[in-house]
């Protein structure tokens, strides 16, 4: 059930979000974002709101795509050592004589 909007404050523009989160994460969201954007506005005084927007959004992407390769190379790792061991086990049964 989609909730009533969430009212958040982004770069100074007041936003109403609709989604399926608590208002307390959605507003955790708005933050992040507005976090980003002041970060980068701070460093570059001179380039325009929807510039800034663009490139918080480029920065935040990349996070995630960083995010996602690092879990896809824990989740490789996890399954090869998971298969090793299931393969000791099966050869520790191998040399169990019934």
């Amino acid at each position: 059930m989609m909730r009533k909007g969430t009212k958040v404050n982004i770069f100074g523009q007041e936003y109403s979000i609709k989604g399926d989160g608590d208002e307390e994460y959605i507003t955790e969201l708005a933050g992040y974002v507005d976090d980003r954007m002041r970060d980068i506005s701070a460093n570059n005084k001179s380039i325009d709101t929807t510039k800034v927007a663009m490139l918080a959004a480029i920065n935040i992407a990349h996070e995630l795509f960083k995010l996602r390769k690092e879990n896809g190379e824990k989740e490789r790792a996890l399954y090869k050592k998971t298969g090793d061991i299931i393969d000791f086990i099966d050869e520790q049964f191998e040399d169990i004589k019934f």
